[in-house]
């Protein structure tokens, strides 16, 4: 790295319209803006591991991510189907009942019926 001139920087300066204290404060900031450490930026190699970690980091997430759903919908569907059954048995059951009571029904007015016929069937044979 060069050495900066700071006496010809200030000479300069003074040319240039500035004051003396003028010259000196750009000065002084320029040779302090020189003395930055920039050691501590990052390189390519250390952007480069950074970007592979990071793609490492989110597929390990998305593959989290991916394994929570699936199990989260599998228990979704199991319980959405656990439901339907359950449903579907009560409505099977209510079916059933109606009919028993609609056979009960028309076999007890299918006796009534028989009844009364044999019934009149006997006055007609009596009479």
């Amino acid at each position: 790295m060069n050495a900066l001139d700071t006496h010809e920087i200030v000479k300069e300066l003074m040319a240039a319209g500035f004051s003396d204290v003028q010259a000196e404060a750009v000065t002084r900031v320029v040779k302090k803006a020189q003395d930055v450490d920039l050691g501590h930026l990052a390189t390519k190699a250390d952007l480069a591991e950074a970007k592979g970690e990071i793609v490492r980091t989110t597929k390990a997430d998305l593959a989290e991510a991916k394994t929570e759903i699936l199990r989260s919908t599998r228990a979704d569907l199991d319980k959405a189907k656990t439901e339907i059954a359950l449903a579907t048995r009560a409505d099977i059951a209510e079916a059933k009942s109606e009919i028993i009571k609609w056979m009960f029904g028309t076999i007890g007015f299918q006796t009534l019926v028989i009844v009364g016929a044999v019934i009149a069937l006997a006055r007609v044979l009596q009479g």
